[in-house]
């Protein structure tokens, strides 16, 4: 299934796309269609979505209309638009005028805002069809993907496992090939542990590269958006339409200040990447042995590259533990709930059932054991849990003191990027409230650049026919993200991690 007259929109790409548009082998009309049937074959099982947009169709036959204008007017060798007639599934916290935003939670089924958010401004200018908005983890709090609106989303590699999170719903979709790529957004993990748990890419890019406004928040200090997909030739697309100056988000103005450090940049030559040992798990974890055997495969398939030399980074020269780190640093029990009202309170809403955080808890219209602990820190205990607080000023000092330790061990080893598991465990099985083990704090803190795509998958079992995926990510320099996209092409290239899952027919 999947076939729609010359094209097969399993495993389609956006080039492959603009390929048989141009030469006329299938419309925009057919791929939404052919879409929406898998979603409404798959979704029932998957749980991956929690509206589909229904003037997609009418928005894609709006497309085929001005693609045949385009052809007759220039031919088909004419370039389109980047996104043009493009499948999108953003994560339900990206602001749609169309449908309602509600972060999964039940409690704000029915918020409406008046304008999208600027990022999916863009996205529709580039010629994209937003599909639909896809389930999550409710309010971006943890990696399981179960909130109170969608319900457990389940992994399609394996049904009894989670699919990470928080954007869980976007990434077990595009790996079911429910859509052709997908934006989702990265507090401490989130785009990049569902990539991981689900064989496709999740780029969080340098914070300020894309803006934020008018997406549900975290944290000021660590949120980001980013793009999602099954290529990291597909995340370079989407990445360079969603990226760009805001003046309603101030972190993009460093995007304006930096433009020419970026543009100067080393960019080709071999690269140097730096194998951060201290962020693999311990090899007497029998899961953790799976994880690292399986990431040391992919990165001896890497060394075959004459573009990239990888060096083995000793647990003294760069060592940072990541519970030290979530325990010191962590910014989400102090900005939460000051975030998160004032979204609820700003000119973008058109209409809420709840103007704050105290509102939500009060209705009892939320999933309480995914919640719970951010909640119970960020309204119980709200005189310390504050951006008020000695304690904020002190994790601030402690996030400063990181980006100089991380910038020093990249400049005294000469590195263009560290790699290491995403995550040193399989992803939670369906249950599990939380997502232990991920290493994906060292980029949120310091806002660097990172990338996870697939490194393989585990041994075959009966509930995993082709394993459980497991996932590498590479951290870069910050405001180098098109050099960290060219180093995982360059090692997607080589390892080939993705597979297709295996969904009942």
């Amino acid at each position: 299934m999947g076939s729609i007259g010359f094209v097969d929109i399993q495993e389609l790409t956006i080039s492959k796309y603009h390929d048989a548009l141009r030469e006329r082998r299938t419309t925009c009309a057919e791929v939404v269609v052919a879409y929406l049937d898998r979603i409404s074959r798959y979704d029932n099982l998957l749980k991956a979505l929690i509206t589909v947009n229904k003037n997609a169709l009418d928005i894609a036959r709006q497309r085929d209309q001005e693609t045949e204008a385009l052809l007759q007017q220039h031919g088909k060798d004419h370039a389109l638009p980047p996104l043009y007639g493009v499948p999108v599934i953003l994560k339900d916290t990206y602001s749609t005028i169309d449908m309602p935003t509600t972060s999964g939670v039940k409690a704000l089924h029915s918020l409406r805002t008046k304008a999208d958010a600027f990022v999916v401004t863009k996205l529709r200018r580039a010629g994209a069809i937003i599909l639909g908005k896809a389930n999550l983890h409710e309010l971006s709090l943890e990696g399981v993907t179960i909130s109170s609106l969608g319900g457990q989303t389940r992994n399609p590699y394996d049904l009894s496992r989670t699919p990470g999170g928080s954007s869980g719903g976007t990434a077990a979709a595009l790996a079911a090939n429910l859509a052709l790529v997908g934006c989702g957004g990265d507090t401490m993990n989130s785009l990049r542990s569902p990539a991981s748990a689900c064989s496709i890419v999740g780029f969080r890019p340098t914070r300020g590269q894309i803006s934020r406004r008018g997406i549900i928040p975290v944290t000021e200090t660590q949120d980001v958006a980013g793009p999602m997909a099954r290529t990291v030739q597909d995340i370079r697309v989407l990445f360079d339409v969603m990226k760009g100056e805001d003046e309603g988000d101030e972190a993009t103005i460093d995007c304006r200040r930096d433009a020419t450090k970026r543009d100067s940049a080393a960019c080709g030559g071999r690269k140097r990447i730096g194998i951060l040992r201290s962020f693999f798990a311990d090899d007497v974890d029998p899961e953790g042995s799976i994880v690292n055997q399986t990431v040391l495969d992919a990165l001896d398939k890497a060394r075959a590259n004459s573009q990239v030399e990888l060096v083995t980074l000793s647990p003294q020269s760069a060592h940072w533990d990541i519970p030290t780190l979530i325990s010191t640093a962590d910014m989400q029990a102090y900005e939460f709930r000051s975030v998160f009202d004032t979204f609820l309170q700003s000119s973008l809403i058109a209409s809420t059932p709840h103007e704050s955080l105290a509102s939500i808890v009060a209705s009892g219209e939320y999933l309480r054991e995914a919640v719970t602990p951010v909640l119970y820190r960020t309204l119980q205990r709200n005189g310390l849990y504050s951006m008020q607080s000695p304690e904020y000023e002190s994790r601030l000092a402690t996030i400063a003191a990181l980006k100089k330790s991380v910038e020093k061990c990249f400049e005294e080893h000469q590195l263009d990027a560290l790699v290491y598991p995403h995550q040193r465990q399989l992803v939670a099985s369906i249950g599990s409230m939380v997502q232990p083990r991920r290493n994906g704090i060292l980029a949120a803190l310091t806002g660097r650049p990172a990338i996870c795509l697939p490194a393989g998958f585990s041994p075959r079992t009966e509930s995993a026919p082709l394993g459980v995926p497991i996932g590498l990510e590479l951290m870069g320099k910050p405001w180098q993200d098109n050099d960290l996209i060219d180093i995982a092409e360059q090692f997607e290239r080589v390892i080939q991690g993705r597979r297709q899952p295996d969904l009942p027919i």
